[in-house]
């Protein structure tokens, strides 16, 4: 494996590889069943070439083909390459898969073209009640030009309003009302959200604040904020930048006292944090604690795994319990930036098209770096697109997430956490 992972380096990194090699890889599809190897080494062959014309007659086979095996390889490439492909004349193949089996990894595909030539049965199924809330979701964030109106922004304010959705789904609904035009409506109709959300959820819903100028949608969205339990999870720069388009008394006024009030109750739970572990320790129920954990009480599992539970973009937490005190575990989690893990730092990757992406790095593969972002999508950025490579200080982890959850629910997660050896 590691002698085909070097041989598969050599070749892509050749100027002809397009022309001499991809046609060659074309009579591998003759078969019914494409081996392990040979998928393994179609994608990273089209993961580093996808733009090459040779390359994209042989992705065009693979989207045809027989078996799925070989399907899936190459949606994969198209989810990760499809900004850069060119080739028109394909697309109906995946307008075929989308009436036959809409996927989520086909409909990742879609996103990463972002042609509007879907957009109307990708809105389609965003519309249709019918469909599971997660097709549904990534439905509109595949599609090119999103209305958030009527039934559609009903359905993602919804995810928000719900306290049962699923933290991948909240935060994937933030960044859709995030995206959308910030007219004075929208702003209206989704201020109250800013008093509920999560860190994560205000994280990405504040940027859109920026583009507002209606002093009224503003104020009511400051009103909002200012009640926020996890106000203080951002620093006030970003809410100063956040209003910088609207009249300075609405920030100086409106969030600012809270904003402050907010900062010195983080100060004393510092101050209180040898007691909140001791109560931990004695009265934290490590079922209860489990259970908080499975039904994504704090968002822990949009990012940490135990066991096959959750995500793994951060630290596997299946044994922490052996390495950390009941004190380490609530600094972890009150004050995430002042403990980061090794190797799950996060980085801000740009690329030669102007883009940033923010993530995790899981891995260096042949075909680019292996990032995954706060939602849990795990994106591939080429090693030839990478412009530059900063490292954060501060963790993807946000402050404010023990704010969701009473503190007694704090006490049971931290003793289930402790009790994971």
């Amino acid at each position: 494996a590691q002698l085909a992972k070097v041989a598969l380096s050599y070749v892509t990194g050749h100027a002809d590889a397009d022309e001499w090699v991809a046609p060659d890889l074309v009579k591998w599809l003759s078969d019914e069943a494409v081996s392990m190897e040979r998928l393994t080494a179609l994608q990273g062959f089209c993961m580093k070439l996808a733009d090459g014309p040779e390359t994209t007659e042989l992705l065009k086979g693979m989207l045809v083909h027989a078996s799925a095996a070989v399907r899936k390889v190459a949606l994969k490439v198209v989810a990760q390459r499809g900004s850069e492909l060119k080739a028109e004349d394909w697309l109906g193949s995946l307008e075929v898969m989308l009436e036959k089996s809409p996927t989520p990894l086909l409909l990742d595909a879609m996103k990463g073209l972002k042609s509007e030539r879907f957009d109307p049965k990708l809105m389609e199924m965003a519309e249709d009640e019918t469909q599971p809330l997660a097709i549904r979701l990534k439905a509109l964030d595949a599609a090119k030009h999103v209305k958030l109106t009527g039934t559609v922004f009903d359905l993602v304010r919804g995810v928000l309003e719900d306290a049962s959705s699923t933290p991948a789904a909240r935060i994937q609904a933030a960044e859709m009302i995030a995206a959308s035009p910030a007219t004075k409506e929208t702003l209206l109709a989704i201020a109250p959200l800013f008093a509920s959300v999560g860190p994560v959820e205000l994280k990405a819903m504040l940027g859109m604040m920026r583009r507002v100028k209606d002093e009224d949608a503003a104020r009511a969205v400051a009103v909002e904020l200012a009640k926020s339990p996890v106000l203080a999870s951002r620093q006030e720069s970003h809410y100063r930048q956040g209003f910088s388009g609207v009249p300075p008394e609405i920030f100086e006024e409106v969030i600012r006292p809270a904003y402050v009030k907010a900062t010195e109750a983080i100060e004393a739970k510092k101050r209180q944090l040898g007691a909140l572990a001791d109560k931990a320790s004695r009265g934290g129920d490590p079922e209860a604690g489990r259970q908080h954990f499975e039904m994504g009480k704090g968002t822990c599992l949009a990012c940490h795994m135990i066991g096959d539970v959750g995500r793994a973009i951060g630290p596997d937490l299946s044994k922490i319990g052996a390495i950390r005190t009941e004190r380490d575990l609530l600094e972890s989690i009150l004050f995430p930036s002042n403990t980061l893990a090794r190797d799950y730092e996060a980085h801000v990757i740009e690329t030669k098209d102007g883009t940033q992406v923010l993530g995790v790095v899981k891995s260096h593969t042949a075909e680019g770096l292996l990032l995954a972002d706060a939602a849990g999508q795990e994106i591939t950025v080429a090693h030839e697109a990478i412009t530059g490579d900063t490292t954060l200080t501060t963790s993807l982890m946000p402050m404010g997430l023990d704010q969701t959850m009473p503190e007694q629910e704090l006490l049971d997660l931290v003793a289930f956490l402790r009790s994971l050896k």
